[in-house]
C-alpha cells in the first residue's frame, strides 16, 4: 500500500515538474520535487521496495523530460544507492543533515547527466548555468525540511492500521463492563 501511495505521489511530482513549474518566471526558478522524494526513499523505504520504486519514477521523469533514454533513470538509482549506503553509516535521517546530502547529491546529479548527454549529443548543448544550477540548489535546500515532514506524514497514515471488526460491523468486547 505504501510503495502504491508513493509511486502516485511521484507520478504526481513528475507531471508537476514538468507542466506547472515549467511555466514559472526563471527568475522563481524550479523546485525538483522528484528528486526530494527520492532521496526520502533512500532514507526511509527498505532497498528493494526504494529501488523498484526509484527506477519506475526514473522511467516516469525519462518519458516526461528525458533526452537520452536512462539518464535519469541512472542517475537516480545511482544517488539512491549512495544515500542508501551513507544512511547506514551516519545518522543521514537526522534533519540537520539532509540539507547539506541534498545538495551536493543534487549538483552530482545534473552534472553526470549533463556531462552524460554532452558525450551523446551530437550537437553542442547550452553551457552549463552555475547560476541556474546555485538558484535549484537553494530552493530544493530550503524545501527539504517540509518536504519531508509531509512525506514522513504520508508514509506514517499509510502504516496506520485500520481497527478490525467484526462480521456485522459490531465492535467486540463487553460494552456494559464498567
Amino acid at each position: 500500500m505504501r510503495v502504491f501511495i508513493f509511486f502516485l505521489l511521484g507520478i504526481l511530482f513528475i507531471s508537476l515538474q514538468t507542466t506547472l513549474f515549467q511555466a514559472f518566471p526563471e527568475w522563481v526558478g524550479v523546485p525538483d520535487l522528484l528528486f526530494l522524494l527520492i532521496l526520502f526513499l533512500a532514507l526511509y523505504f527498505r532497498p528493494w521496495p526504494g529501488a523498484v520504486l526509484t527506477l519506475l519514477l526514473g522511467v516516469g521523469m525519462e518519458v516526461f523530460s528525458g533526452h537520452f533514454l536512462g539518464l535519469y533513470v541512472m542517475a537516480y538509482l545511482m544517488i539512491f544507492f549512495v544515500a542508501k549506503g551513507l544512511a547506514g553509516h551516519f545518522a543521514l535521517d537526522a534533519l540537520n543533515h539532509q540539507p547539506p546530502l541534498v545538495a551536493l547529491s543534487y549538483l552530482f546529479v545534473n552534472a553526470f547527466i549533463y556531462l552524460s548527454s554532452l558525450m551523446l549529443a551530437d550537437t553542442p548543448l547550452s553551457p552549463w548555468g552555475w547560476g541556474i544550477m546555485l538558484q535549484r540548489t537553494l530552493i530544493i535546500t530550503i524545501l527539504v525540511i517540509p518536504v519531508n515532514r509531509c512525506l514522513f506524514l504520508v508514509m506514517s497514515r499509510c502504516d496506520k492500521r485500520p481497527k478490525k471488526r467484526s462480521f456485522f460491523g459490531q465492535k467486540k468486547g463487553n460494552y456494559y463492563k464498567a
